[in-house]
């Protein structure tokens, strides 16, 4: 879960060691907590222990490439799916395409500005809260729904109108 003063937890999941680094670096002065995975398989199995916020990946990588890590978490996790970043060398349009139909929410050419990256992060981490604030409203409505249960147990909003007509 996000920290509510704008830090967040973070997956870079990347092959090139020296660009993993320096990834997790900029990151960790925004004052993000980072993780780092050199493939989509590591990258996996961090999500599910580490549960990200959000993960910047590779698309490609040995073993499993980002796009299939993207569409396993995407598919497997649903709406507990970490914001998902592809960061790829692959620039054409068909590229870009295929990316954000398999689930990624955005898509950045490497090399890539600092600046633009962290603008994005920051974009997606603003998602994220929203979601997480979404879904702790649905879940405080549902509570108090489910104590407006009448004494017979029957949900008031569903009773046949007393005036003898139909909906």
């Amino acid at each position: 879960m996000t920290p509510p003063n704008g830090t967040a937890r973070i997956l870079v999941v990347e092959d090139d060691p020296f660009y993993r680094r320096v990834l997790e670096k900029r990151l960790a002065s925004e004052g993000h907590e980072v993780f780092t995975a050199s493939d989509g398989r590591e990258g996996m199995r961090i999500i599910v222990s580490a549960e990200p916020d959000l993960v910047l990946s590779d698309w490609m990588m040995p073993e499993v490439d980002g796009l299939e890590l993207c569409q396993s978490v995407k598919t497997g996790l649903k709406d507990a799916a970490p914001y998902f970043i592809l960061l790829t060398a692959k620039g054409e349009l068909n590229d870009k395409l295929l990316g954000l139909q398999t689930g990624a929410d955005d898509y950045m050419i490497k090399p890539c500005d600092h600046a633009e990256l962290i603008a994005r992060i920051r974009a997606g981490l603003r998602i994220v809260r929203l979601q997480q604030q979404l879904r702790a409203t649905v879940a405080q409505l549902q509570a108090l729904h489910g104590r407006r249960k009448a004494p017979d147990g029957l949900d008031p909003v569903d009773e046949e109108p007393r005036d003898g007509t139909s909906g």
